[in-house]
């Protein structure tokens, strides 16, 4: 029991980060980008073939993760960001697909669909970290929240609030003298960085990486989390993140056949958005950012 209890920390913790990072570019900048799962996908694989190959430990990984990450939302975003709206869902989710497609038939790298083994767990000083202790559970805590530290600096900075100006009326911010591309830019590209330490952790958690961490579900799960603790809030990016790993961890709990567990999971995200969408279209933890 205890150990899957240090599992659920450690995937929440984990996906905490990952729904941050989207907030940026997403609830923040208002960039409807559906593709932000490949930049956790660049950063997962990147400290995945760093470790297997050349040796790289966990904390170098966090920060090649990162570098790679960001320099593909560089490019990535001179490719799209003068999209906007659904135009820019839609091109985004075509590029994740093609991600996915790649990550697959790039036999040479990624090792296709039989996906990357071999990652070691992390170590410190010299000291092997095992993914069921006490340890691993602080030092995966103690990274996310010290990315997100920097990230609620950086929502309330005067960066931060020219992203929000973007997101409210960019024309508005053009017409002070902003040069809103260049913001938004930076916007993905802080983003992606961040998802790539995201991505990095899960690697060094999973020991075991392969095409799946495209898959569109996990982008829709994404969405939900922002969605629902409410795009731009900081604190609801959190909230919404621990709501939908509980609410998709109480068929277990209920005790529903093993066989129907991930269908009615679906269905209770499903009926948690349309909820949301109905009675409480900002967000359910609008309080934080009232205060």
């Amino acid at each position: 029991m205890i150990e899957y209890f240090f599992s659920l920390v450690i995937i929440t913790a984990i996906w905490a980060l990952l729904a941050q990072s989207y907030n940026l570019s997403f609830g923040l900048t208002g960039l409807f980008n559906l593709g932000h799962i490949i930049f956790y996908g660049v950063g997962a694989y990147t400290a995945a073939i760093l470790n297997t190959k050349y040796g790289w430990g966990f904390l170098e990984n966090i920060g090649a993760a990162a570098l790679f990450s960001g320099i593909f939302a560089a490019g990535f975003g001179l490719l799209t960001l003068r999209l906007s709206g659904h135009y820019l869902a839609i091109a985004t989710l075509g590029a994740a697909m093609i991600a996915s497609v790649i990550a697959t038939n790039w036999i040479s790298l990624t090792n296709g669909p039989l996906g990357i083994r071999g990652i070691d767990e992390p170590e410190i000083f010299g000291i092997t970290i095992e993914a069921d202790s006490l340890l691993f559970v602080l030092l995966y805590v103690t990274v996310v929240l010290l990315v997100n530290i920097l990230l609620y600096k950086l929502f309330h900075s005067p960066f931060g609030r020219l992203l929000r100006a973007i997101k409210d009326d960019e024309i508005a911010a053009q017409a002070a003298g902003k040069n809103t591309f260049k913001a938004k830019t930076w916007s993905l590209i802080l983003s992606a960085a961040f998802a790539g330490i995201a991505g990095a952790l899960y690697t060094h958690y999973r020991l075991f990486l392969d095409p799946t961490i495209f898959a569109l579900p996990e982008i829709i799960v994404l969405v939900l989390m922002v969605v629902v603790g409410g795009r731009g809030n900081f604190w609801g990016a959190i909230l919404g993140t621990i709501l939908v790993i509980f609410i998709g961890e109480l068929p277990r709990f209920i005790g529903f056949p093993d066989s129907i567990i991930g269908a009615s999971r679906n269905i209770m995200y499903a009926a948690l958005l349309i909820g949301t969408m109905f009675w409480k279209p900002k967000g359910l933890f609008t309080f934080f950012e009232k205060k």
